[in-house]
C-alpha cells in the first residue's frame, strides 16, 4: 500500500502568502537553488543557504515525497575571470579548483549533494539556445557589439517577485551609462568576451553568458518548463531571481517556479559579516573552531526565512544544547541493552509523539526552530523517563524506540548521527573550558568528596557534589569509584 505524503505548507515570496505544497507532478517535488559561484573558498553565509535547503530536500523526502533537488555551480563569472588574473592562472583551472573546494565545505557541514549540480561551463549550448529563442520572439534583441539584451518592458508583470515597479527601479538607474541598451533596465542574456577558457563562439560572436540566463537553462534542463520549488537567499530575490522569471516565461510560455522560499542572511556578533571588519569567516576555519553540528543547530535555531546571527554566545548555547541530546542518546542507548523485539511502548515517553510533533513542525513552512523546541521537549520527557521506575521489559524496548525516533529526526536536520561516546568526549573537551572547570579541578574534588566521606563529613561531601552540578558536572558514584561527566543546565 502506498501512503499519502504529508500536507505541507509553505510561505511563497511571489504572493507573500502561506499555501499548500501541491506539486506539478502528484507526490514529486522538483526543487532548484542558486548554488555558489566559484571563485573564493566559502563563507559561513553559504552555510545557510546550504544547510537549509538540504534540510528542506531531506524533510521532503521524510514526508513521503520524491524530490529532484538541483543546485548549480556558476563556474563563469566576472569575478572568477578577475579573480584568476590576480593569481596569475586560467579562469577554468581555477574555477575547477574552486569547485572542488565547494563541495569540500558542504562535506564539512554534512550537507548532501544535490541530485543534479550542473556547472554553467557546461551548460553552454542550452544557454545559447535559450537566448535564441528569446531573440527569436523579440523578448531580447542583439547589438552590434555581440551582447545580447533582455527586453524588460516586454514583460508586463515583471518586477512581480519583488514587488517592484519599472518605474520606481529607473530612478535608480537614470545616472548610468545606458550604452548600446534599448532601455537602461535590459539586462545581459550574452555578453562579449574573448578570455581563454570563459568564452564561447554563439550566434552574436564569442562571448560567455550573463549571470541570470544560466539559472533558467539549467532549471529547464533538469526540472522542465515549470516546477515546484525555486530558492536562495534573500538577496537574491532582485535582481537575479526577478530576471530569471521574466527571461525563463518568456522563453517557455509557461509559469515559471510555482513556489518561491527565501532564506535570511547572516551576521556576525550583530554585523554584517566583510573582510573589512576582519569578521569574515571560512566554512573550513568556522569547523576547526565549532562542531559542525553546533553550526547546523545555531543555523536551525532560527525559521529560515529569519537572519541568524552567530556569536560566541549563541555558540556556547548550543554546545551545551548538543551535549545534551548526545548525553540523553547515551542514556536511553544504556537503558536499551537487551531490549526486548516487541513491546507496548510506555506512556509519558511514546516515540510516535516524537515524530508527530517533529512532523507538525517541519510541514508548516519547515519552522526548524520549532522542531528544535519540539527535539527540546521530547528530550526533557525522555530524561524523566529515565528516572522513573517502570517494567523492566516495556522501559528497555520504550528506550530503543525512543533512540530510534531521536535518530531518525536528527537525520533531517543533519545531527546526532555520530558515534555518542566519541562526540561527547569531544564536546567534553570543548564544554570544559566553557564550564571554567579543569580535569585536574575536578579530579581534585571528587578526592576531597571522598576524603570528606571517609571523615563522616557529609555535608561537605554534599557541598563538593552540589559545587560540581552547579558547574555542570555530574558525579556517578559505582563500584569502581566516582566518575564523572559533563552534564551542564539545559533551558529550553
Amino acid at each position: 500500500m502506498t501512503t499519502e505524503p504529508r500536507t505541507i505548507y509553505l510561505k511563497n515570496t511571489l504572493t507573500g502568502e502561506k499555501q499548500r505544497l501541491e506539486p506539478v507532478e502528484p507526490g514529486k517535488v522538483k526543487m532548484y537553488a542558486c548554488g555558489v559561484t566559484t571563485y573564493d573558498y566559502c563563507h559561513v553565509g553559504h552555510a545557510l543557504q546550504a544547510v537549509f535547503f538540504d534540510i528542506i530536500r531531506k524533510y521532503l523526502r521524510y514526508a513521503g515525497y520524491e524530490v529532484v533537488y538541483v543546485r548549480n555551480h556558476t563556474d563563469v563569472d566576472d569575478k572568477i575571470i578577475q579573480r584568476a588574473k590576480e593569481r596569475g592562472m586560467a579562469p577554468d583551472v581555477l574555477a575547477e579548483e574552486m569547485v572542488r573546494a565547494a563541495d569540500d565545505d558542504m562535506a564539512l557541514l554534512g550537507v548532501e549533494p544535490a541530485d543534479f549540480e550542473p556547472r554553467v561551463s557546461r551548460m553552454i549550448p542550452q544557454i545559447i539556445a535559450m537566448v535564441e529563442t528569446l531573440v527569436a520572439n523579440g523578448s531580447a534583441y542583439a547589438t552590434d557589439d555581440g551582447d545580447v539584451y533582455y527586453r524588460v518592458r516586454n514583460k508586463d508583470d515583471y518586477g512581480k517577485l519583488s514587488g517592484r515597479k519599472i518605474d520606481e527601479l529607473r530612478s535608480g538607474t537614470r545616472d548610468l551609462v545606458q550604452g548600446s541598451k534599448e532601455f537602461e533596465l535590459d539586462f545581459a542574456l550574452w555578453k562579449h568576451d574573448e578570455t581563454p577558457s570563459a568564452s564561447w563562439p554563439s550566434p552574436w560572436g564569442v562571448g560567455r553568458p550573463g549571470w541570470h540566463i544560466e539559472c533558467s537553462a539549467m532549471a529547464k534542463e533538469f526540472l522542465g518548463e515549470t516546477f515546484d520549488i525555486h530558492g536562495g537567499g534573500r538577496d537574491l530575490v532582485f535582481p537575479h531571481h526577478e530576471n530569471e522569471i521574466a527571461q525563463s516565461e518568456s522563453a517557455n510560455g509557461a509559469e515559471f517556479a510555482k513556489i518561491w522560499i527565501h532564506n535570511g542572511l547572516l551576521t556576525i556578533e550583530k554585523q554584517k559579516m566583510s573582510k573589512s571588519l576582519g569578521n569574515h569567516l571560512l566554512i573550513r576555519d568556522a569547523v576547526k573552531k565549532w562542531p559542525f553540528e553546533v553550526l547546523r543547530l545555531s543555523i536551525l535555531s532560527q525559521h529560515y526565512s529569519s537572519n541568524v546571527d552567530f556569536s560566541e554566545t549563541g555558540f556556547q548555547t548550543f554546545f551545551k544544547r548538543l551535549n545534551y541530546y548526545y548525553d540523553t542518546l547515551s542514556e536511553l542507548d544504556l537503558a536499551a541493552e537487551n531490549a526486548p523485539a516487541s513491546a507496548e511502548s510506555l506512556e509519558g515517553c511514546d516515540p510516535a509523539d516524537i515524530r508527530d510533533g517533529f512532523h507538525a513542525a517541519m510541514s508548516d513552512d519547515f519552522n526548524t526552530a520549532a522542531a528544535l523546541a519540539e527535539l527540546n521537549m521530547s528530550m526533557s520527557k525522555a530524561r524523566e523517563f529515565l528516572g522513573a521506575k517502570h517494567d523492566k521489559a516495556r522501559k528497555r524496548f520504550t528506550a530503543r524506540e525512543t533512540a530510534v525516533a531521536f535518530r531518525e529526526v536528527g537525520a533531517v536536520l543533519g545531527i546526532l548521527q555520530a558515534d555518542v561516546a566519541e562526540t561527547l568526549t569531544m564536546l567534553q573537551e570543548h564544554l570544559l573550558p566553557l564550564l571554567g572547570v579543569t580535569r585536574e579541578e575536578i579530579e581534585a574534588a571528587i578526592a576531597g568528596r571522598k576524603a570528606a566521606r571517609e571523615a563522616k563529613n557529609y555535608a561537605r561531601s554534599d557541598e563538593i557534589r552540589d559545587d560540581l552540578v552547579e558547574k555542570g558536572i555530574e558525579l556517578m558514584d559505582g563500584r569502581d569509584g566516582t566518575t564523572w561527566r559533563v552534564r551542564p543546565q539545559q533551558s529550553n
